[in-house]
């Protein structure tokens, strides 16, 4: 009886783990995606500062086509090309979210527009990819890349 009694409490203290660890991880899922929610807004209203800012000191970005930009003034400074024209829009959407420990990322689709040579909207579309780390004073982006893709419509019929 006593063994009986005792492997249920092992039982029971395993489950609460188990189900706890899963509410804390989709808790992290939905962290990062308000997160990226938040980041996305905070650029649109911010530009080159507000991007430069989600990142970790020692974070890096990965442009699509472009080399490897490292730490948070070089990305800034990197981000202050396409944010100087004032008609030059970046929106992105998280589609999903994953956590474990102190890493998690995101990765969504984006899309861009900026005048063109005519003075009408060149629209882009692309994925992205942005990596988390949770670090004194809440999460910042450790590296980030994206790249073009065809537009949403084109990339149903594949």
């Amino acid at each position: 009886m006593r063994r009986v009694m005792y492997l249920g409490a092992v039982m029971g203290a395993l489950l609460v783990g188990f189900v706890a660890g899963g509410y804390a991880a989709r808790d992290e899922r939905d962290e990062l995606m308000q997160l990226d929610r938040e980041f996305d807004e905070a650029v649109a209203r911010g530009g080159s500062e507000a991007w430069a800012s989600y990142f970790a000191e020692d974070g890096i970005m990965l442009p699509n086509g472009g080399a490897i930009v490292t730490g948070r003034q070089a990305i800034q400074e990197t981000m202050n090309a396409a944010f100087s024209n004032p008609k030059f829009v970046l929106r992105w959407e998280p589609l999903g979210a994953a956590a474990s420990g102190n890493m998690g990322f995101t990765y969504g689709l984006f899309r861009t527009s900026r005048p063109g040579a005519d003075g009408k909207p060149v629209l882009g579309y692309g994925k992205y990819l942005t990596v988390w780390r949770k670090q004194r004073g809440g999460w910042k982006i450790v590296a980030d890349c994206g790249n073009n893709s065809p537009p949403p419509q084109e990339q149903k019929k594949k």
